[in-house]
């Protein structure tokens, strides 16, 4: 069992408070990734986890154990440190294996495991070299595998991809995830890259000044932000801000900006903008969902907005569009075909249905996922994480872990058995209800 669980953890430098009131759970086998900015006490959390600083208030517990006073290599953790931590004198063999050395165990079982982790990486032609004959990427794995033939409760990753170039960041996060999967093993992961987060994770940690901001899957986080800051932080390009006032009755809400943008709320979102009805609020949209009105997805709503376009990117599959509408700056993430030019005006359509509002004073968000999807309410689970921001609105899907139970399709089966009753006599059928996976069931 390697459950991590993080009670009221406190880290103090003198009168800096590096991590403040930090409580968070991580189960066995997950993949929690800790991101937040330069300075927001992510690999601080992770450090006092290593043993290699010291708690100032709280307890740490891996499994059923609380750690705060047992030594680094009695806690039965592997870390991968941002700058590999090799030794230049000794071969890729001796640096894996040096761990285990250290344990005194036997030699042919240490070769045993040296190779059976170089073959998991495929470092088996490095094995003779020294860590100066490699390359970043390979001197990333060498790393990974002496943290492997350890076989420890929790892995431990602190930015292990910064040293590397952009496809070699491509190529060895996917490496880490397939490590993770098959080596079904908690992993603890620190990075300032919203990237690697969204792509790596099945669950994350977002972190600001030492306080945990929310916790979730990465789509739960990327649809239902709890603030302004994570709102910001997830997605790529992150998302576009305008001041609004809110105005209308219950009938027609629309969001106004003395620009002279009016854009009308969609049905299912205005029961959550009744108290700020002539209040300015925070208006949140997505580069993704403003659209070339030649290029809207099927059913959308959207509503019209006219912008000057002043710069075009294009990246192959997509061109984002740097745009202004009175004194606001923004971006526009659009189909490839889009006919927007440098300097022209063009009309896009804003896609209404994606709309995120944060009050102005707490920069909480305004909605929740009840608030958005009254019609089909998901429950959520309410996450483990307590240290967080005053007002913070903290919530999680259930993760659909291997081995759950999945809930039962009462009435499939049901329709098909009728129809063969009409086309045929039927002495004796029984439709027999199908398993329907959990994350199927939850998008239903």
């Amino acid at each position: 069992m390697a459950r991590v669980f993080y009670e009221n953890v406190y880290k103090r430098w003198k009168e800096t408070v590096a991590v403040k009131d930090f409580t968070l759970e991580i189960a066995d086998k997950e993949f929690l990734v800790l991101v937040g900015p330069s300075g927001s006490g992510k690999s601080t959390a992770l450090r006092l986890l290593a043993g290699l600083d010291s708690i100032s208030d709280g307890k740490i517990y891996i499994g059923d154990r609380v750690i705060n006073n047992v030594a680094p290599k009695d806690r039965d953790i592997a870390m991968v440190f941002q700058t590999y931590a090799l030794y230049p004198h000794m071969s890729v063999h001796d640096n894996v294996g040096f761990g285990l050395k250290l344990r005194k165990m036997p030699k042919d079982q240490i070769h045993e495991k040296v190779l059976q982790a170089a073959q998991v990486l495929g470092i088996e032609p490095l094995l003779d070299r020294k860590p100066g004959q490699l390359s970043g990427g390979q001197r990333q794995r060498v790393a990974l595998a002496r943290a492997i033939v350890r076989e420890p409760k929790v892995f431990l990753l602190d930015e292990p991809l910064s040293n590397l170039d952009a496809k070699l960041r491509v190529q060895t996060r996917a490496e880490i995830s397939k490590l993770h999967q098959r080596l079904g093993t908690t992993f603890i992961y620190v990075t300032h890259d919203q990237v690697e987060a969204m792509t790596m994770a099945t669950q994350i940690a977002v972190m600001n000044f030492g306080v945990i901001q929310q916790v979730g899957t990465p789509q739960f986080l990327y649809d239902h932000p709890t603030n302004v800051f994570v709102a910001g932080f997830i997605g790529s390009p992150s998302m576009n801000f305008f001041e609004v006032t809110v105005s209308g009755d219950a009938d027609q809400v629309c969001l106004v900006a003395d620009s002279g943008m009016s854009l009308p709320v969609p049905a299912k979102k205005r029961r959550a903008l009744e108290k700020y009805r002539d209040k300015k609020i925070v208006f949140g949209i997505r580069p993704e969902d403003i659209h070339d009105p030649d290029f809207v997805p099927p059913d959308t709503e959207v509503a019209p907005l006219d912008t000057a376009v002043e710069v075009t990117e294009l990246m192959g599959n997509e061109v984002f569009l740097h745009l202004t509408h009175g004194e606001n700056n923004f971006l526009a993430r659009v189909d490839p075909r889009t006919a927007a030019q440098p300097g022209s005006k063009m009309e896009l359509m804003v896609g209404m249905d994606n709309m995120h509002a944060f009050d102005p004073e707490s920069e909480q968000t305004i909605f929740s996922p009840e608030e958005e999807e009254p019609e089909s309410p998901r429950q959520p689970k309410r996450s483990p994480a307590t240290g967080v921001a005053e007002g913070a609105w903290i919530t999680s899907r259930e993760s659909a872990a291997p081995g759950s139970a999945q809930p039962e399709a009462e009435e499939e089966g049901k329709v098909e058995l009728d129809k063969l009753a009409k086309e045929e006599a039927v002495t004796e059928q029984v439709a027999k209800p199908r398993g329907v996976p959990k994350d199927q069931a939850d998008q239903d």
